[in-house]
């Protein structure tokens, strides 16, 4: 059994020309990967899809919306967001306080390089 205090991993930061988060690695096995992403307030993802991979997120803080394929949808604490592989999809902050998602992806994938 593996216990991670997500407190003490270090997050990288992550940016691309006008977009700042910072995504924390949680967990990376065999068959799946697990982080905690952290999209400051104003900020968003970049829009991305995960080729072979489905991803479940599960909102921590904060408030926010989803947009996956063309539909857009809500995001408050105790939300949860699944979606199929190869599925454009990104997040973004609308809230004044950190939006932190707690995002699993099966088979495990590359997270987004910036």
């Amino acid at each position: 059994m593996d216990i991670f205090d997500v407190d003490c991993i270090k997050g990288k930061k992550m940016q691309e020309p006008g977009l700042r988060r910072v995504l924390k690695e949680i967990f990376a096995g065999k068959h799946m990967t697990a982080h905690l992403g952290i999209i400051f307030p104003g900020q968003a993802s970049s829009r991305h899809a995960h080729d072979k991979s489905e991803e479940f997120v599960y909102v921590v803080q904060g408030t926010g919306e989803v947009t996956v394929g063309e539909e857009t949808a809500p995001l408050k604490p105790n939300v949860m967001v699944c979606g199929p592989p190869a599925m454009p999809h990104q997040y973004r902050n609308t809230g004044q306080e950190d939006l932190v998602l707690f995002v699993v992806y099966s088979p495990p994938t590359q997270l987004p390089s910036r």
